[in-house]
């Protein structure tokens, strides 16, 4: 009973801190309770309020909603195989076009060409209906697992093993619950950016992002103990100095504070696909052993977090950044090494 209380204040906390976040009008805290503009069923994939939109370099300002029910939905769009895929799941209260989706594209546009798909489910899950957030990221992954089995087996798709998709908050674990309706394949890569602690206080290990939901799950820590989950999860988990303080976030208001930990893995996650020194984390056990400088690895023992963090790497890793951009601060040498970066994050199985 004290940890259904527990989880349940810390869930009304975590609605309170994001609604903060994501809203910009004047409302009050009981407005998280409203019902009124919760969906209505029935539930079933696909979902009008569950939208896939895809960004290729040539459609960058004109996105095409893909409709899984119809095959000329991928046949005559700028979909190309050889191209990496990104599936984007944004977290409480965002959409396509709310911060970091807008940001996270034009990175990689930057960078290359790529297959981009936004998963918009923001007025499913809206701020002021806290009743749906806690079946609504389970129903969101089973449609996108049907998204995901849609470009399996269309013949201008790409194999499961191809994608990558990134989570963002609730995002995260909508990510990890995806590997429950595939149950014939798994993900290339999943990366959960600063996964929220709500899920993760359940109990039930299935509703967690973790290392068996796809070849390779990283997960990086920003906000971790507070709006944040605190362990690890992933084949590789990387916390951002310290994991759950983040330097140019300290404000008067202890709201916006928080918020700041837990939103920035954003922007250290954006300039990580197309910086050129890179976010480079060393391999320690605990927090309190790196802090003290117990670990002293070698310098080839650092591995690069963000998108091109390897494939191969496996356990805990700390890094320190720049209070302000650019925030990656390169290896914590004064000599310099070329990072060597694929220009292509997504591995082929």
């Amino acid at each position: 009973m004290a940890v259904s209380v527990l989880r349940y204040l810390m869930f009304v906390l975590f609605a309170a801190l994001q609604y903060h976040y994501v809203s910009a009008e004047t409302k009050t805290f009981k407005d998280l309770f409203n019902s009124t503009s919760c969906a209505k069923p029935p539930f079933e994939c696909p979902h009008p309020q569950i939208e896939f939109y895809l960004y290729t370099r040539e459609t960058q300002k004109k996105p095409l909603r893909i409709n899984v029910r119809r095959f000329e939905s991928l046949q005559y769009s700028k979909f190309n195989k050889s191209h990496p895929t990104k599936i984007i799941i944004h977290g409480f209260g965002g959409g396509r076009n709310l911060i970091p989706s807008p940001d996270l594209r034009r990175a990689y546009f930057t960078r290359g060409d790529y297959n981009i798909i936004i998963v918009d489910y923001g007025s499913l899950v809206r701020e002021p209906c806290l009743s749906q957030i806690q079946w609504g990221p389970d129903f969101c992954s089973r449609c996108i697992a049907q998204l995901v089995r849609y470009l399996r087996d269309h013949p201008r798709g790409t194999r499961v093993e191809n994608i990558h998709v990134l989570g963002y908050s609730v995002g995260a674990h909508i990510a990890g619950l995806i590997a429950n309706y595939l149950p014939d394949d798994k993900l290339g890569r999943i990366t959960g950016l600063d996964p929220t602690i709500f899920f993760y206080m359940n109990g039930n290990r299935s509703m967690d992002l973790d290392e068996t939901d796809a070849h390779f799950v990283d997960v990086i820590h920003t906000g971790a103990g507070i709006l944040g989950q605190w362990g690890p999860t992933g084949h590789a988990d990387f916390y951002v100095n310290g994991g759950s303080s983040q330097p140019g976030c300290a404000t008067t208001s202890l709201l916006q504070t928080l918020s700041c930990d837990h939103t920035k893995v954003t922007p250290y996650y954006i300039e990580s696909i197309t910086t050129k020194v890179g976010f480079w984390a060393a391999p320690c056990g605990n927090l309190f052993s790196y802090l003290i400088g117990w670990c002293n690895p070698k310098l080839e023992e650092h591995i690069l977090m963000g998108e091109d963090a390897p494939y191969t790497a496996r356990g805990i890793y700390y890094l320190s950044t720049n209070a302000h951009k650019p925030y990656a601060r390169g290896l914590p040498v004064k000599s310099q090494r070329t990072t060597n970066r694929k220009r292509s994050s997504s591995r082929q199985y």
